[in-house]
């Protein structure tokens, strides 16, 4: 077997006790990686933005055959962001709250499973996309997930637990939007662009994304009456979501999106408050490798 570096860039805040961890956790990668017979480097992350940085200095730097996003989707969204068009493919320890790539990839959640799937596993090339200009590799969107996206960034704590407190709350108290769309107006609870099929979690908005199809699954969810709620909870985290009265799909390279204020809108998970009217999506085929 070829000895191969990988550089780990790990996020102390992402998941629920990772911070906690994260010196240990480094020493603990140098070993096992030294015992799995290949190099390792162990960074922790410093502030937002820090680790797309570190994974571009990597490219730069033609020492590293992966660059190892150790956290949450936020941390992959930061490392995969610099690795988009480049030969260095991206591999995903999933440390995080939702990790929604991983899970779509099929990349287990625990640790020393993970590891031993990131030595054993092979690059292969899938779709990126882009939010005004921003780059996304899960699902990226805007209405009521944005809205929830928000509030939970807000928190104290993070979690499955959390993140479905913060969302039963705000479901009572979140209005529609109204969007223009190929000059048709329609009011929307939620419109998502899915990469890979998942928010997180298992949430599987867009059960039928793939990830190398060239497209992105539009998936637009129409204002319900409020006891509809419950069904599309149990089929988001079923994986059973389908078009329906109130939810359509349709499969696209890119999509622009008019609003009547600057949205807040996510991508991968992270709130962002938009300074424009107008929103861009667009697919970028085959342009990142990824391990698994």
């Amino acid at each position: 077997m070829a000895k191969l570096s990988y550089l780990f860039l790990i996020n102390p805040r992402a998941g629920t006790r990772l911070g906690q961890e994260a010196q240990q956790l480094a020493a603990t990668l140098q070993t096992k990686t030294v015992e799995a017979g290949h190099l390792a480097e162990c960074i922790l992350t410093q502030a937002k933005g820090h680790a797309t940085e570190l994974a571009a200095a990597a490219v730069d730097s033609r020492k590293w055959d992966c660059v190892v996003a150790v956290g949450g989707d936020g941390t992959v969204n930061e490392v995969a962001s610099a690795l988009v068009h480049s030969q260095v493919p991206l591999g995903i320890l999933p440390l995080g709250s939702g990790n929604g790539l991983a899970r779509h990839l099929g990349i287990p959640l625990g640790f020393t499973d993970a590891l031993t799937h990131l030595f054993s596993g092979q690059p292969h090339l899938i779709d990126s996309a882009t939010l005004n200009q921003q780059p996304f590799f899960c699902v990226a969107g805007l209405g009521f997930d944005a809205y929830v996206g928000h509030l939970f960034g807000q928190q104290l704590h993070r979690g499955i637990q959390t993140y479905v407190k913060v969302a039963m709350q705000a479901y009572w108290d979140y209005a529609p939007k109204r969007v223009r769309i190929n000059e048709q107006t329609l009011e929307i609870f939620s419109l998502s662009f899915a990469n890979a099929g998942q928010f997180g979690n298992n949430a599987w908005v867009a059960p039928q994304a793939d990830l190398s199809d060239g497209k992105l699954e539009i998936c637009t969810v129409r204002p319900f009456p409020k006891w509809y709620g419950t069904a599309l909870t149990y089929w988001l985290f079923t994986k059973q979501m389908k078009p329906s009265t109130y939810i359509s799909y349709e499969a696209l390279p890119g999509l622009t999106v008019q609003t009547e204020q600057p949205a807040l809108v996510h991508f991968d998970g992270e709130p962002w408050q938009l300074d424009t009217t107008t929103v861009e999506v667009c697919v970028i085929p085959k342009s990142l490798w990824v391990i698994h």
